[in-house]
């Protein structure tokens, strides 16, 4: 293990070992690039028509689905292919998509 520091080795109690892949710094490197990339989206007329969409003072307290008129629709669309696109910064079109259809 001192040879390879990305590996780590736990005994357990029977004897046996079990090695696992610990990921180094570089690993995170993407992961970062796209979280800042997604925290520094611009705010636009999308982001402020979902915003009052889905402020709690439309549907007061509690949770409750909310029914979109067609405008508010086509923001949450537009908005949802932005996302990621940010967070997916450097992948694929199929990753984005599959961000995309999770998220």
């Amino acid at each position: 293990m001192k040879a390879n520091p990305s590996l780590r080795a736990t005994h357990r109690a029977d004897g046996a070992a079990d090695v696992e892949s610990v990921p180094g710094p570089g690993a995170y490197r993407g992961t970062v690039e796209r979280t800042v990339a997604f925290l520094t989206l611009d705010s636009d007329e999308d982001v402020d028509i979902l915003a009052e969409a889905l402020a709690p003072e439309r549907f007061g307290e509690g949770t409750r689905l909310v029914d979109l008129s067609d405008g508010e629709c086509s923001a949450h669309e537009r908005f949802a292919d932005r996302l990621p696109a940010a967070a997916m910064t450097g992948e694929f079109a199929g990753d984005r998509a599959l961000f995309r259809s999770r998220y």
